[in-house]
C-alpha cells in the first residue's frame, strides 16, 4: 500500500478494509488533522514511530485511505 501524502481538495480517494478497496469520491476539505470527502467519510491523521504519514476513518481504525480511485475485492472469499 502506498503511503498517503500530498493530497488536494478535489483528488479522487478510495477506502481500505483487509484486502478490499471501494472508491470513496473526492476530498473536499482538509485540515490539519482531518480529510473529508464527498461521500461524507471523515479520516484522521496518523503518524507511525517510523514517520509514516496514514490516514483512517474517524470510529474505525481498520478502514484506511488510499490516493485514486479503486475498487476490488479479495477473490478468495
Amino acid at each position: 500500500m502506498r503511503t498517503v501524502v500530498n493530497l488536494k481538495v478535489g483528488d479522487e480517494v478510495s477506502y481500505g478494509i483487509n484486502a478490499d478497496c471501494y472508491y470513496d469520491g473526492k476530498i473536499t476539505r482538509i485540515t490539519k488533522r482531518f480529510i473529508f470527502t464527498d461521500s461524507g467519510k471523515k479520516y484522521t491523521r496518523k503518524v507511525d514511530r517510523n514517520g509514516k504519514v496514514s490516514y483512517r476513518q474517524v470510529g474505525c481504525s481498520y478502514v484506511y485511505l488510499i490516493a485514486g480511485r479503486h475498487e476490488y475485492r479479495d477473490p478468495h472469499f
